[in-house]
């Protein structure tokens, strides 16, 4: 049961010596209260209405016509059982805002903004980066989000007050060509799949219901061949490299070659008590998988070469980001073969004139399949991506062994062009 009443607040006077007359709210023994706006002396409030006012007549109706009104108003709604579930505070809110218009728009606008904030994109977009517990991963979102706020800025869009609905398919198509101005197909595919993975979350997390990739298929465009024939790589690996550092830039390749195309920031930040006997074991940071390389003799005579104080290289304690130093191996391994006419200018043509560092892991496993029938169990292995199928529980296959000869025969076929 709900009832209203007024209630003369005596606790505490206002400064001029007047106290607050209240509208009081009782619900199942609970209260709440509000004023309204009306302050009275002690002597001016007897028998539930004004006395010893000058206004006391005008007083006295306005009470009991806003009495009357809430009144009315809560059998209404409690008729239809709109209160049953709420707190006598609940009920006080709702009735204030109906026999004040000023504090109901007012409570209107605070409830759009906290709606909207409960149903911000950029809000749980920056949430769901943070649960992603590799670095690597957090920045290809943190890209994603700052196109999409190059791209609202592109369109006098307000980035901060997007919600999920605002995520339309018209959106996204917008978008993706705003991409394609800067950037590949494939790249922007990539912020199209960030997109779709924080939507993803937010529906898992019941934030929204709205999904603009229905229908809406992701494009890509195959990516170019990295990899280089054994021939290339003899080519390259016999090459007389110009004096300086072009030679370390074969060797660093070389090195990752022989480690089965190792990865540049596993290869950069392997330390010396990685080196357990004849192999090389760590946990790649792409996959956060344990991984095995045998150091074959060509490998270790180039980390004897460039051998580090604190880590197994010393590309750290150079180049502080192995980013810097692998574009810059990247962009060497591109000049080499050319021929140095002056200064900066070179003709002829390079031996891996495409060539980047991943050309070392796609190189190694295409040479393997393609020119020593490797099996594809093998590769896989050798590159991190071996899963255990039904029947691989049923047998008790040695990869490492099988892996460390795969190895050795692509080394052989590439360095000495021996099968």
């Amino acid at each position: 049961m709900i009832s209203a009443s007024i209630y003369f607040d005596r606790r505490r006077a206002n400064k001029n010596g007047t106290y607050p007359l209240r509208l009081n709210i009782s619900k199942n023994g609970g209260r709440a209260c509000m004023v309204l706006g009306i302050n009275l002396l002690l002597d001016q409030w007897k028998d539930d209405q004004v006395v010893n006012h000058d206004n006391a007549r005008v007083l006295n109706i306005a009470i009991r016509d806003k009495l009357t009104q809430v009144d009315k108003y809560l059998l209404e709604k409690e008729a239809t059982g709109h209160f049953a579930n709420k707190t006598a505070k609940e009920v006080l809110l709702e009735v204030r805002a109906h026999i004040d218009p000023d504090f109901a728009e007012k409570l209107a606008v605070e409830e759009k903004q906290k709606l909207k904030e409960a149903n911000s994109f950029p809000r749980f977009f920056q949430t769901f980066i943070a649960t992603k517990q590799n670095a690597g991963t957090r920045k290809l979102y943190q890209d994603t989000y700052n196109k999409l706020e190059l791209y609202c800025e592109a369109k006098a869009i307000d980035f901060q007050c997007l919600t999920f609905d605002d995520i339309t398919k018209p959106f996204i198509l917008s978008f993706e060509q705003f991409c394609l101005t800067t950037q590949k197909q494939n790249t922007a595919s990539r912020h199209l799949r960030d997109i779709r993975a924080v939507i993803n979350a937010a529906i898992d997390e019941r934030k929204t219901t709205n999904y603009p990739f229905r229908k809406l298929p992701i494009k890509h465009e195959e990516s170019r061949d990295k990899s280089y024939t054994a021939d290339d790589l003899r080519k390259l690996f016999a090459h007389d490299c110009y004096p300086g550092r072009e030679q370390e830039a074969v060797d660093m390749f070389k090195l990752m070659f022989c480690l089965r195309g190792i990865n540049c920031g596993d290869l950069a930040n392997l330390m010396h008590s990685n080196v357990r006997g004849d192999r090389i074991e760590y946990v790649r940071q792409k996959s956060h998988k344990a991984y095995s390389v045998k150091i074959e003799p060509e490998a270790l005579e180039i980390i004897e070469k460039y051998k580090g104080q604190t880590h197994l290289l010393n590309i750290l304690e150079r180049t502080p980001n192995y980013k810097t130093y692998f574009n810059w191996l990247a962009k060497t391994l591109r000049k080499v073969g050319l021929v140095r006419v002056s200064g900066k200018t070179s003709t002829g043509k390079a031996i891996l004139p495409d060539a980047c560092t991943g050309s070392a892991r796609t190189s190694w496993s295409t040479i393997a399949q393609e020119d020593l029938d490797i099996s594809r169990d093998t590769i896989a292995a050798a590159l991190g991506h071996h899963t255990v199928d039904v029947t691989s529980t049923y047998l008790r296959t040695d990869w490492k062994k099988k892996v460390d000869m795969a190895n050795r025969k692509v080394l052989d076929w590439v360095l000495y062009n021996k099968k």
